[in-house]
């Protein structure tokens, strides 16, 4: 008969049976409810970091906008930012022919345009079969939400 080892402290399966009695295959499930309760109390104490955040990112958007900045600009360049650092790290992990390709296309259409935000402006205008590739492969590699997104930040850049 195989003997199993317990994967954890605390309660385990008796060696030599194949099956806990009512009362061991109890005290998984409480130990299990124990890890539950620790992942919900993680996550309330998370959402309580990110609100305080939230909080001050609001503050500062009400300064920005006291000063004449408004907050969809903040927003637009810090989401920007965002996709930029997100584009050069997808960029750092292809392999060098594909990171010197890449590097070709990039100055052929600018800076910007490998980020959604620059490749929804340049879908705006309808570029030929290579600038369509491209885009195509930017739209792929964002979320729906962020494609969305920077085609409504390109509507109104452009606007």
């Amino acid at each position: 008969m195989r003997k199993r080892r317990p994967l954890m402290s605390g309660p385990r399966i008796l060696e030599g049976r194949n099956r806990a009695n009512a009362q061991e295959a109890g005290s998984f499930v409480d130990k299990f409810e124990d890890l539950e309760k620790q992942i919900d109390a993680l996550k309330i104490e998370h959402m309580n970091k990110v609100r305080k955040i939230r909080g001050q990112q609001g503050e500062l958007l009400d300064d920005a906008k006291s000063q004449g900045v408004p907050k969809k600009v903040v927003k637009a360049i810090a989401d920007a930012r965002k996709f930029e650092r997100k584009a050069k790290e997808r960029l750092d992990d292809l392999e060098d022919d594909d990171k010197s390709f890449a590097v070709d296309i990039r100055k052929a259409l600018g800076d910007f345009s490998d980020l959604p935000l620059g490749a929804a402006a340049v879908d705006r205008e309808q570029g030929d079969d290579t600038t369509s590739a491209i885009v195509d492969a930017v739209k792929a590699s964002s979320t729906d939400e962020e494609w969305e997104k920077a085609g409504k930040k390109a509507a109104e850049v452009s606007a």
